[in-house]
C-alpha cells in the first residue's frame, strides 16, 4: 500500500515516530503532529530522507490545534486516508490515595479528547471520500489494572470504548476504526529503573520496541485487514494472556 496520506498525532517520537517511518518506507505521504516545535522540526528533517513528510505543531488536548493540523493536511494534500492517534501521556505515577486531580484531567484531555477531536475532524473528509481508516493507540491498561495511575487507566479505557462507538457510526461510510493495545514499549515513558520489571511481564521476556507497534498499525490499516473493525488488537506480547 503506497501513495496514501497518513496523519499521525504524537509523530515526533516513540511509537508515533516509528509509525511515521514505517508508512514513509512503504511509499506514503506522512503528516506528523507534536507539541514541541524543536522536536517536530528535528523529526521531520530526519524522516524526510525516507519520503515526503510535513510537521504541523499540534497539542492534542487543544481542539483548535487539532483542527489546524487537519486543515493544513487537507489544504496541502486534499485528503486524509489514514489517521493514527498516538499522542498520549502517562501522567504522574501516583497511587489513587496520592492522586493529583489536575494531572489526571490533563491526561484525560490529551489521551481521550485528543483522540476524539482528531477522529471527529478527520471523519468528515473520510465520509466524503467514502473510505478511510482510523487507528487509535490504547493500552493494556484499558483492560487490566497495573501500577499506572488512575488517570492513565481511565483514559485508555475510554479510548477503547470510543473506538467502538466511532466504528459503529462510521462503518456505513466505508470507514474502519480500531485500536491497538500495547504492553510496555521502549519509549520515553518507560523509566530505565522499571524496564526489567516490564520485560518480565512479556512472553519474549523483553519490552516491546516501538517499531513492533508501528508494524502492527501498518498491517491493520491494509485493505487485507478489512474484516477487522470496531475492536482492539492486543499488541502486548502476551502480557494480558499469561502470568508466571
Amino acid at each position: 500500500m503506497n501513495g496514501q496520506v497518513v496523519l499521525i498525532s504524537g509523530g515526533t517520537k516513540g511509537i508515533g515516530y516509528a509509525t511515521a517511518e514505517k508508512y514513509l518506507r512503504e511509499g506514503n505521504i506522512v503528516v506528523i503532529g507534536g507539541r514541541n516545535e524543536k522536536d517536530g522540526a528535528a523529526a521531520a528533517e530526519k524522516l524526510s530522507a525516507l519520503g515526503e513528510v510535513l510537521y504541523v505543531r499540534c497539542d492534542a488536548s487543544e481542539e483548535a490545534d487539532c483542527k489546524a493540523i487537519v486543515d493544513r493536511t487537507l489544504e496541502k494534500y486534499g485528503r486524509i486516508d489514514i489517521l493514527v492517534n498516538v499522542a498520549g501521556v502517562v501522567g504522574k505515577r501516583n497511587t489513587f490515595l496520592e492522586n493529583d486531580n489536575a494531572d489526571t484531567l490533563n491526561t484525560l484531555k490529551i489521551n481521550v479528547m485528543g483522540t476524539i477531536y482528531l477522529a471527529s475532524l478527520v471523519a468528515k473528509p473520510m465520509v466524503e471520500q467514502k473510505k478511510g481508516v482510523i487507528i487509535n493507540v490504547g493500552s493494556l491498561c484499558g483492560f487490566i489494572a497495573n501500577t499506572e495511575s488512575i488517570g492513565y487507566h481511565a483514559s485508555k479505557g475510554a479510548v477503547r470504548m470510543a473506538t467502538q462507538v466511532m466504528a459503529r457510526d462510521l462503518a456505513p461510510y466505508g470507514i474502519r476504526v480500531l485500536s491497538v493495545a500495547p504492553g510496555w514499549v521502549r519509549t520515553g515513558m518507560l523509566l530505565a529503573d522499571i524496564e526489567a520489571q516490564g520485560a518480565s511481564l512479556h512472553m519474549k521476556n523483553r519490552v516491546i520496541e516501538p517499531e513492533e507497534i508501528a508494524n502492527a498499525i501498518y498491517l491493520l490499516s491494509l485493505p487485507e485487514a478489512s474484516a477487522i473493525n470496531g475492536t482492539t488488537v492486543m499488541t502486548d506480547d502476551g502480557y494480558t494472556s499469561f502470568k508466571y
